[in-house]
């Protein structure tokens, strides 16, 4: 049993004291680090150059930052009341007992000196100290497992040396992290570290993150409070003193932070850093926090051509520095920017009078760069930093100080393909990004990321500026889904009081000498307390606004109300010689440029076609003339430039689908809302623009009835064009059963004419140079009793091979033009077998656009189409009616007879009528109805048409039973004058008028309302005149006297009895 005992407890024990026999002396690892500071030749770099010694003096509410946890005057020595205590055994006497954990780590607590030369696993079971620097020169980790490692009195050295191999911080333990929305949403929200007597360490910062609005068109910020505590932790000069570094990463060597944090509670030594290295840092979980008062990159400083910086995880957060508060990297050492947070650090807040370099500081309150290579990706988040220093009033206007987020100068890259720079503030110059120094330029480039909410206060761009020398690109890869977004920024200077402005430039804003070339962009909703909402330019550089690949620049505000303060001679903002009418009345928010009237030469060319492809429909002043921008042309400044674009709906969807980069919501409290350029600035690719002509084919249209105009207006009549190559087969062509056969050309969709008759069809295309046949012709539609024109023309367009060309600043334009001596309209008519050439056509350009060519067919006097209406027709009926006299005798049958007669005095019979045998004397003779119609409008006088009828009365005829003894015929006519009167709704009503004609033909004078013909009759019969039938009356007279008294005598002898006698 007791040889299981020392088996298991000896390994441990001889390791503890093999440990001891190797520890380096104190004086030695001091040594490595002041071999390292040499190394690392920083210069101003890791001084306390400019230290700001009390940071009430911040203006602008900079005075937060004092919540950093500072506790430790110059020269403390004393431990503070505020410092963090042991939470294990306080007996620095004490040996710190190793046992081995389930996951093979050493356990250690207690003192721990000297136990770590050897490399190995370590984890903390309690709080340990180490009364020495460490040196690691093999391969080692330490899990922190919420403990604190301490190293209680620095003396301006370095608590852990990474001289070799690698150094892995972990924290098995899970920190609290309580977080909540902050309402405040100001930029530059300071970090802050505090420690309290029971151990309890509390890190509070801010994280505003940025997130697409809905359409893709905008960004939203919200910013996220941080509360974090219960944390393990490598405390540098926990009880006293200061040191140099916490941790020192020698070239080669590594360090590796997955968890816990690395910091001090106290002020860094001179050109001190929490972690200083040459080799490489990869942080991937943890804090780094609190370096404050030492050199550039209080959190950490990565120098050298070998040092690298990797970061996809973990905070940097609370630290300050001349410049660089969070991290500072030179002499060609790369960061790689590709997750993780580095939010609230912050420069001191000195007042700097040195526009000449950097060295005094002023520069990168989150990151500060000077030749080296930065990365920004993923999901790296650089937020809520400030850089608090301002210029004297000798500098203003320089654009000198800034970075609030990071800053990069002298040489080097700063590459974002994603990740976001949110919500940093500077007081000077660009706060977000500041990308170059007046004479020590940077490249950079942005495909991807978003940099949004960033403000800068006193002088030039909001989210971006880029520097004298140093040439910007911004655009996303081809073929990648990538998103840029340059959002919700904005400068205000100008509106300090006291101090005057800059030109602006709320998102971005380019310094004299400096390059910005950007493709594939949005730039709408910016605004601009002066002039031009979404571009403002007072360059000394050129501006262009391409076509290709460029921007849709629509939708900005400007207000015309702040200026700059004239630097550099740049008060033409306003000067009543420039801003005056016509440039305030003819549009200025979307593109503002103005400069000096003193040269020839272009400084800028905007041309017509916005992103997508569409006109951008610019109209303003150019040179102070009024100007609309052809949409396949464009214009040229020598000095200034007020646009404002008016694309259709259709042109913003199309630019919107095209966008990659949106720049929007930004705001200049003077000019530049968007993009602010006093260098040069290409929006779009430089490259050669060909503008083929576009064909759009104008005809007139009428519509008649009875030969009159009529109106168009709900006929809906629609055309078409068809077309096919020269000298491809087949012609289109009507069938006989009124259907159009296309013959295998393609068509256009159908136009409807409009109501005054104009027919227009755009071809919505471009024609390269060639021949191309064109027909017009009208689509029948179902309207019943209409006859459609089926009129066909031939439209023969011919398209020159050579083009027009025309040079704005390096852009060829190359026009393409109709050939209109060669273009020529021919005509088939219905009936026609082929096309003969017709003369009522001209060509023209557009004036609002010289590559659309319109051919005009037709006019007033020869309209192209004809349509007839149905003619108009309207009828009526009357009912000739005579009256039958007879004077004398009864009514017998009688022939009557209704007729025409034409001017030749031929005859028509309309209608024959007869009497009735009767016992009266009087009968009324009715015809047929008898129809008047249909008539025309040409019929019609006023309204109305006569016509003239006859009745008569016939002779008797034996055979048609109409002669009778003792009768004689009314030998009179009627004349009947019909008025028929239209009442414009195809009814006539008709009138008869009644005149008697007499035997000899003599017509009465007025019409008589009771037409009537008289017939006589007679007993008299006609023998041998009056006497002989007078004798023969008294002769039958005489017998019938004789007759009757024979028979009375007769009557009276039989009454006496006599016989009678025959």
């Amino acid at each position: 049993m007791l040889s299981l005992v020392l088996s298991l407890v000896m390994p441990p024990i001889s390791q503890a004291i093999a440990n001891d026999g190797q520890a380096t002396p104190t004086e030695e690892a001091v040594a490595d680090e002041n071999t390292l500071d040499e190394e690392a030749g920083a210069g101003n770099s890791t001084g306390k150059d400019a230290k700001n010694q009390n940071s009430d003096d911040a203006e602008g509410g900079e005075g937060e930052d004092a919540a950093v946890a500072d506790s430790a005057a110059d020269g403390a020595e004393a431990e503070s009341a505020a410092q963090p205590a042991d939470d294990g055994a306080d007996d620095e006497n004490s040996i710190a007992l190793a046992d081995v954990n389930t996951n093979g780590d050493i356990e250690l607590q207690g003192d721990v000196t000297d136990r770590f030369t050897t490399g190995g696993s370590y984890c903390l079971t309690s709080d340990a100290w180490s009364t020495k620097p460490i040196k690691i020169e093999k391969d080692t980790k330490i899990n922190l497992a919420g403990h604190k490692l301490y190293y209680r009195v620095g003396n301006n050295d370095t608590f852990i040396t990474v001289a070799s191999g690698a150094l892995t911080i972990e924290d098995s333990a899970k920190s609290s992290d309580k977080t909540s929305t902050d309402n405040e949403n100001n930029p530059g929200r300071a970090a802050a570290m505090t420690w309290d007597t029971n151990n309890n360490g509390t890190l509070t910062y801010y994280v505003t993150t940025s997130m697409p609005s809905e359409g893709g068109f905008g960004t939203t910020e919200t910013t996220t409070k941080h509360v974090v505590s219960g944390f393990g932790a490598i405390v540098a000069a926990s009880d006293s003193g200061s040191v140099k570094q916490v941790i020192s990463v020698q070239g080669g060597s590594t360090l590796n932070l997955t968890g816990g944090m690395i910091t001090t509670p106290r002020t860094l030594g001179n050109s001190g850093h929490v972690i200083l290295s040459q080799g490489a840092v990869n942080i991937s979980g943890g804090y780094v926090t609190n370096g404050n008062d030492g050199g550039w990159g209080g959190g950490l400083c990565v120098t050298g051509a070998n040092a690298k910086l990797n970061m996809t995880n973990g905070v940097i957060a609370a630290n300050k520095a001349a410049s660089g508060g969070g991290i500072y990297a030179d002499q060609g050492a790369t960061l790689n920017l590709s997750g993780g947070v580095i939010s609230g650090n912050a420069t001191y807040g000195n007042t700097i009078n040195n526009g000449d370099d950097t060295n005094a500081g002023g520069y990168g309150g989150g990151v500060y760069t000077k030749g080296a290579n930065v990365t920004i990706s993923g999901s790296a988040c650089i937020t809520n930093n400030r850089v608090n220093d301002r210029v004297t009033d000798n500098l203003y206007n320089n654009g000198v100080l800034g970075g609030g987020g990071i800053a990069c100068t002298h040489g080097g890259t700063l590459t974002m393909t994603d990740g976001s720079v949110t919500a940093n503030y500077s007081h000077e110059a660009g706060g977000g990004i500041y990308a170059g120094f007046w004479n020590q330029w940077i490249k950079f480039k942005m495909t991807g990321g978003i940099i949004a909410g960033n403000m800068s206060e006193n002088a030039e761009g909001g989210g971006l500026r880029i520097s004298t020398g140093t040439t910007g690109d911004i655009g996303t890869e081809p073929g990648t889904s990538n998103k840029i977004y340059i959002t919700n920024n904005k400068t205000m200077t100008g509106s300090t009081n006291g101090r005057g402005g800059d030109w602006g430039g709320g998102g971005i804003f380019i310094q004299q000498g400096g390059k910005l070339n950007i493709v594939q962009t949005l730039i709408t909703n910016n605004e601009a307390g002066g002039w031009g909402g979404g571009v403002g330019a007072c360059p000394t550089g050129e501006t262009i606004v391409s076509h290709s690949n460029g921007a849709a620049i629509y939708n900005n505000a400007d207000h015309g109300e702040h200026f700059s303060a004239g630097g550099h001679d740049k008060d033409l903002d306003q000067n009543t010689d420039y801003i005056s009418d016509p440039f305030e009345n003819h549009g200025h928010r979307d593109f503002f440029l103005v400069r000096n009237n003193d040269s020839q030469n272009t400084v800028a060319v905007v041309l017509g076609k916005m992103l997508g492809g569409e006109s951008a429909g610019w109209q303003g002043t150019c040179d102070r003339i009024p100007i609309t921008i052809d949409p396949n042309g464009g214009a040229e400044a020598k000095y200034m430039f007020g646009l404002q674009a008016n694309p259709s709906s259709d042109a913003v969807n199309k630019a919107q689908a095209a966008a990659t980069t949106i720049i929007s919501g930004n705001y200049s409290y003077t000019h530049g809302g968007g993009i602010m350029t006093n260098g040069d600035l290409v929006v779009g690719k430089v490259e050669a623009l060909n503008v083929y002509p576009a064909i759009k084919v104008k005809a007139n249209k009428v519509l008649k009835k009875d030969g009159s105009t009529q109106s168009l207006s709900g006929h809906g009549y629609q055309f078409k064009l068809l077309g096919k190559a020269v000298g491809s087969d087949g012609e289109p062509y009507w069938n006989e059963n009124g259907t159009l056969n296309a013959s295998g050309c393609e068509a256009t969709p159908e136009v409807t004419v409009n109501d005054e008759g104009e027919i227009v069809i755009d071809t919505a295309a471009n024609f390269q140079s060639g021949n191309y046949d064109l027909y017009l012709v009208e689509v029948p539609v179902d309207e019943k009793g209409t006859t459609f024109d089926q009129t066909i023309y031939k439209i023969h367009v011919s398209v020159s091979a050579n083009p027009v060309t025309t040079t704005l600043m390096g852009i060829k334009i190359n026009r393409y033009v109709v050939d209109t001596g060669a273009s020529k309209v021919s005509v088939k008519k219905r009936g026609d077998t082929g096309f003969t050439p017709y003369d009522f056509y001209n060509w023209n350009v557009d004036p609002a656009d010289s590559a659309v060519s319109t051919v005009t067919i037709g006019n007033d006097s020869n309209p192209a189409f004809t349509n007839e209406l149905a003619p108009y027709q309207t009828s009526g009926t009357w009912t000739p009616q005579v009256t039958k006299m007879v004077d004398g005798g009864e009514m017998k049958k009688f022939k009557f007879e209704l007729y025409t007669m034409d001017a030749s005095g031929n005859e028509e019979v309309l209608d024959t009528q007869f009497t009735s045998k009767g016992t009266g004397n009087e009968a009324t003779v009715t015809f047929d109805n008898q129809t008047i119609g249909p008539l025309g409008i040409k019929d019609l006088t006023n309204g109305k048409a006569t016509f003239t009828y006859y009745i008569r009365e016939c002779d008797a005829n034996e055979d048609e039973g109409t002669k009778h003894e003792g009768y004689t015929n009314d030998a009179k006519t009627f004349k009947v004058v019909v008025t028929a009167k239209d009442d414009g709704n195809g009814h006539l009503t008709c009138t008869p008028a009644y005149y008697e004609v007499d035997a000899n033909g003599n017509e009465s004078a007025t019409p008589t309302s009771t037409p009537t013909f008289t017939n006589t009759y007679s007993t008299s019969l006609p023998l041998s005149g009056m006497s002989g039938v007078t004798l023969t009356y008294l002769a039958g007279a005489a017998v019938l006297c004789a007759a009757a008294a024979w028979m009375h005598i007769r009557r009276k002898a039989n009454a006496k009895g006599g016989e009678r006698r025959e």
